[in-house]
């Protein structure tokens, strides 16, 4: 019984330490134990068996011969046990991406239409149209805000989604025996974003009836502009994973938006670096005051700030526009060689005051008033 223990051992890892600890995809491809690999593992468990018996045959090789059967069935138990744990890692995973596909589509939609309502002059009329004194340098001002308000969603927020369409496609090929190789596999259980390479090996491995489309949106996403970057994720989202996402009405809109400000508020108590408050308060504000999703590039925080005007008190406003100066200033003399550096720390220190006031007072904003 020992024996027959002993033999599974060989087949399932016991004979090679390094094998047992890769995993179920690098075990799957290890052949069935063969009589040496058997004998080795008896020969290990008592030498002298090699020397033992009559004739040609040694009590090494009948022991071997004996157990062969069970080494191999213990192998192939082995290989359907880890078979079944990557299946259910990978259905885990593929709901997952799934539902983080559909909300960060619903996002996309939602940053749409708020961009149309904060920077309504945008729109209006052509490049070429000409107007008069002030309301055309705002118009001016506004379309150069629009545009990089986009070009950084389809960086950010876009380019994620194309990441995970593409895992999602993946994955369920994977789900229906297609074997796409060990490094797709891969990709698809990484958290980080992906690079432009990955994301076009990942591409040209999908099944072939989608991988020509996977690697013209992974080609090209980037030089669209911001609506047909989202038009052209929501197609290949229903043409390579089958689904579609939920309409833009008021009720998801208002869903989504709440949504957004609770991750906001969280991120805004936990966070620990004093360059990103300003980063944080500004979005939530917008999204509480204004009923606006926005998602700004750094050199926008200003301008957005100008767009809470009115909308908080005048002290709170001015206390933004503080924070955003005292931040700008601070990543500036910190990165600076050759700035003094007491004159740094003292400029840490007030920081670190309005950072915790527009905390504080953002919070109490958005938290609902106690009894």
């Amino acid at each position: 019984k020992g024996a027959k223990k002993g033999a599974g051992a060989a087949a399932g890892g016991g004979g090679s330490k390094d094998q047992s600890q890769k995993g179920g995809k690098d075990q799957a491809a290890v052949a069935l134990p063969s009589a040496g690999d058997v004998e080795a593992f008896l020969k290990a468990v008592d030498d002298e068996l090699e020397y033992t018996g009559s004739g040609d045959t040694t009590l090494l090789s009948a022991l071997s011969s004996h157990f062969m059967h069970f080494a191999h069935q213990e192998h192939k138990d082995a290989l359907k046990q880890n078979l079944k744990a990557d299946a259910e890692t990978r259905r885990v995973l593929l709901e997952s991406l799934s539902r983080s596909v559909t909300k960060r589509a619903q996002e996309l939609s939602a940053y749409r239409r708020s961009l149309s309502r904060l920077l309504p002059l945008a729109a209006e009329g052509s490049e070429g149209s000409e107007g008069e004194g002030e309301e055309e340098e705002e118009r001016k001002v506004q379309r150069d805000a629009k545009t990089q308000m986009e070009r950084h969603l389809v960086r950010s927020v876009g380019l994620t989604q194309v990441d995970e369409i593409l895992k999602v496609s993946a994955l369920q090929a994977f789900n229906i025996g297609q074997d796409l190789g060990d490094e797709v596999n891969d990709l698809t259980k990484t958290v980080r974003a992906l690079t432009d390479k990955e994301r076009l090996v990942l591409a040209k491995a999908l099944p072939k009836d989608i991988a020509t489309e996977a690697a013209n949106l992974v080609s090209t996403i980037q030089k669209k502009n911001f609506p047909d970057a989202v038009a052209m994720l929501e197609d290949c989202f229903s043409d390579f994973c089958g689904k579609r996402v939920p309409k833009m009405d008021k009720k998801l809109e208002h869903k989504v938006l709440r949504e957004y400000q609770q991750e906001l508020l969280a991120s805004l108590n936990s966070n620990a670096a004093l360059t990103s408050t300003i980063a944080i308060a500004v979005p939530l504000l917008l999204a509480k005051k204004k009923d606006l999703m926005v998602n700004l590039p750094g050199k926008l925080l200003g301008f957005a700030i100008t767009q809470l005007e009115g909308a908080v008190d005048e002290a709170e406003y001015e206390t933004l526009c503080e924070l955003h100066k005292k931040t700008v200033s601070y990543i500036q003399k910190s990165s600076r060689k050759g700035t003094d550096a007491h004159q740094v720390a003292e400029l840490e220190v007030e920081l670190g005051t309005l950072s915790a006031s527009v905390t504080s007072k953002v919070s109490a904003m958005i938290l609902p008033a106690g009894p």
